[in-house]
């Protein structure tokens, strides 16, 4: 069980981490957009779109702890808090001002989603689900246009179990892939457009 009151060390390794493979993998830079101030973020109510899985964006309600993570004397975590248990976290994990990361603690404060942009353009490009610690599905938005068109679904030991692609980008997949012992096996098509596969091909 994830508690709260000491991940922020090992929060951030992990963290900086992914977004270091993801973005030498991706080659996306950062613009100039991505500058704004931390109090501009904020105010701002989350990425574009409204991203926010477990419920809004909401901070009127809340109680809002600031974290200085890098200790350069500017807030770059903020915790909400109702009466009852934290409901969020905010991060500026690239510490440029604005919030990047956005996490969901159940009431136990295990962290149950994050929400994570990529490439510093306030819109949100990968969705992480977790039961118990481990990564159960995970939502790619591949091009960072906030329009999710890869979806990876993973055992309860954290291994891949199948690969979901909407390549034609109607919002339904049309391209499956399957895994056993983290190795793809087969590849199923949908040609009908109902969102299951039709067509199989077996890899072995």
């Amino acid at each position: 069980m994830k508690n709260f009151r000491d991940i922020d060390g090992r929060f951030l390794r992990r963290f900086l981490s992914l977004f270091a493979s993801v973005m030498l993998v991706m080659m996306v830079g950062c613009g100039d957009s991505a500058e704004q101030d931390a109090e501009s973020a904020l105010k701002s109510g989350g990425p574009e779109g409204g991203r926010a899985r477990l419920g809004n964006l909401v901070k009127d309600d809340y109680t809002v702890t600031k974290v200085d993570l890098n200790g350069d004397g500017k807030d770059d975590q903020w915790t909400y808090k109702d009466d009852t248990a934290v409901k969020r976290f905010e991060r500026d994990m690239n510490f440029d001002g604005r919030v990047d990361m956005w996490q969901y603690p159940d009431a136990q404060g295990d962290i149950v989603e994050e929400e994570m942009d990529l490439d510093l353009d306030n819109k949100v490009d990968l969705v992480v689900f977790y039961e118990g610690g481990v990564v159960t599905r995970k939502e790619l938005s591949t091009d960072f246009s906030g329009q999710f068109t890869v979806i990876k679904y993973f055992d309860k030991k954290g291994g891949l179990l199948r690969v979901e692609r909407d390549e034609n980008r109607d919002g339904t997949p049309d391209v499956f892939e399957y895994y056993e012992n983290n190795a793809r096996v087969r590849i199923g098509w949908d040609e009908d457009g109902d969102g299951s596969p039709d067509k199989f091909d077996n890899l072995n």
